[in-house]
């Protein structure tokens, strides 16, 4: 942390004074903690171990964002995945963050709020990847003639078979990789995630909600599938999302940040304004096609 450099604005209009409160007794803390995957090693000194209740401190800002996960619904004890994002939304960060374990903070260097690292994209492929393209080939089998799509088919079944077994082995490698010199699957959240620098970065708790979402996300197999479109805020080139429908990392971070300016609790106008806001600049600018809407 002695080599980080970083300023600490306003806590009210953070939202960080509103929730440094609620965080701050040791039942919130040990829940944070614990389910959410802390990597003790990267949290000590400035970062805020030792100061979990000081909200100009990284620590506590992340504690922040994971209170108002956990409580922003009006029946927050209802998880259910059947219900909206405001619901199962603190279950689903809780969940993904517990699988790799290693929640980190990092200086960073302000190209990336945060960054999760690990084989999401060889786990997409043979977890998702070779079934889409098997189901593509079918639906073009059927338009063959009876007398010969049942060879279409055939090569379609051992060719998906072929495919998920190669998408297997990658993932093992890859695994393997992480889990011996390439420093652990993990996320890491850089000072961008914890303060607004350089007219970049997070300006609420409501955004950082949203990106734990967003990396959540990414955990779950979900990597970034296309560029961002011309004149995107984002800059040009990869980590964009294809499509609303493609329910990437920025999906989901949009989806929660609308379902929380629309019914959020125990929060605060401007919190609102922040989600609303923010989720608007993602629809615009982090999807290769528009979604065609914005959040009212």
């Amino acid at each position: 942390m002695s080599d980080c450099v970083y300023s600490v604005p306003d806590v009210d209009a953070s939202g960080d004074a509103l929730y440094g409160p609620r965080i701050c007794n040791q039942p919130f803390i040990d829940y944070a903690w614990d389910d959410h995957g802390f990597n003790s090693t990267y949290w000590q000194g400035g970062w805020g171990f030792s100061d979990p209740c000081n909200v100009t401190k990284p620590l506590a800002r992340a504690f922040n964002a994971m209170w108002l996960l956990a409580y922003s619904a009006q029946d927050w004890q209802n998880e259910d995945w059947g219900s909206d994002a405001l619901h199962w939304g603190p279950r689903f960060v809780r969940e993904q963050l517990s699988k790799y374990d290693d929640l980190r903070a990092q200086c960073g260097d302000g190209t990336a709020v945060a960054v999760t690292s690990g084989c999401q994209a060889t786990r997409k492929l043979w977890h998702y990847g070779c079934t889409e393209w098997r189901d593509d080939g079918y639906r073009s089998c059927r338009s063959w003639s009876p007398w010969f799509a049942w060879l279409c088919f055939i090569w379609f079944w051992v060719a998906h078979k072929v495919c998920v077994l190669s998408g297997w082995i990658a993932d093992l490698a890859c695994t393997i990789w992480y889990g011996t010199v390439g420093g652990g699957q993990h996320v890491e959240l850089t000072l961008w995630f914890f303060y607004p620098l350089d007219g970049r970065g997070t300006n609420s708790v409501a955004e950082r909600a949203g990106v734990l979402m967003h990396e959540s996300r990414h955990i779950a197999n979900h990597p970034h599938d296309a560029q961002f479109p011309p004149g995107s805020i984002y800059g040009s080139g990869d980590g964009a999302d294809s499509s609303w429908q493609y329910e990437g990392a920025w999906m989901y971070e949009a989806l929660y940040l609308w379902w929380f300016t629309a019914a959020g609790v125990r929060t605060s106008i401007g919190q609102k304004n922040a989600a609303k806001q923010e989720a608007n600049i993602v629809l615009a600018n982090a999807f290769a096609t528009s979604p065609g809407f914005m959040v009212p």
